[in-house]
């Protein structure tokens, strides 16, 4: 094992510390709503059915920051990653942590829309 391992579990405030300057990356298994109304900045979100697909976005070379609502869902997420050979680790208490530490997300208004698009102004 590397000695560079990331914990299995973190709080808010070390989640933050990976994500901002270690260059973690942060997997999001919530519901699309949930994720739109706020979400940690960089965020792929997957729902638990679709990490496979999510996988392809994230490198095996950066720590994966895996959150959910609550923690429990990420937990499981995690473990398999690290089975995969990923440094993957959760947020205890997920994103309701995250938001109760008052640490930064981005709201609905700046999301940017992922479904299909159709041609128009707006859909280029």
């Amino acid at each position: 094992m590397e000695s560079e391992q990331v914990e299995e579990e973190l709080d808010a405030e070390r989640a933050r510390e990976l994500i901002a300057s270690d260059g973690a990356q942060t997997l999001d298994l919530r519901e699309e709503d949930e994720f739109a109304d706020a979400h940690i900045a960089g965020a792929v979100r997957a729902e638990q059915d679709e990490v496979e697909g999510a996988l392809e976005s994230l490198s095996q070379d950066r720590p994966v920051v895996v959150v959910c609502a609550d923690g429990k869902r990420s937990s499981e997420v995690a473990a398999d990653l690290r089975e995969r050979g990923f440094q993957a680790a959760v947020i205890k208490g997920g994103m309701k942590a995250w938001s109760g530490d008052s640490l930064p997300t981005l709201p609905r208004e700046t999301e940017e829309f992922h479904g299909p698009r159709r041609p128009g102004p707006l859909g280029a």
